[in-house]
């Protein structure tokens, strides 16, 4: 596990939409498997935005998904990263 030490303080940049890409696609399937779906919707400075939708949408376990999502986030790219969601309804 990635201690505090290691996090940085650093912008998200264009090269780590892959990564964020990867570790989205790699919750998609338990996020479908009840009925939901999960999008990115952008990722600038030290925030990731998605969509929950479908059964995500108001779900108790939707804060779940995004603490979920920024733990995978923080681990694979080694900076500090907030994750928010879309607030379009």
């Amino acid at each position: 596990m990635m201690s505090h030490a290691e996090i940085r303080a650093e912008a998200i940049t264009a090269a780590d939409q892959p990564t964020i890409e990867s570790i989205l696609a790699t919750l998609r399937p338990g996020v479908e498997a009840d009925g939901g779906t999960l999008e990115l919707v952008s990722a600038s400075g030290d925030t990731v935005i998605v969509r929950l939708g479908g059964q995500c949408r108001g779900c108790l376990q939707a804060g779940e998904t995004l603490g979920l999502l920024r733990r995978r986030l923080m681990h694979a790219l080694g900076k500090a990263v907030r994750v928010l969601p879309a607030l379009d309804h």
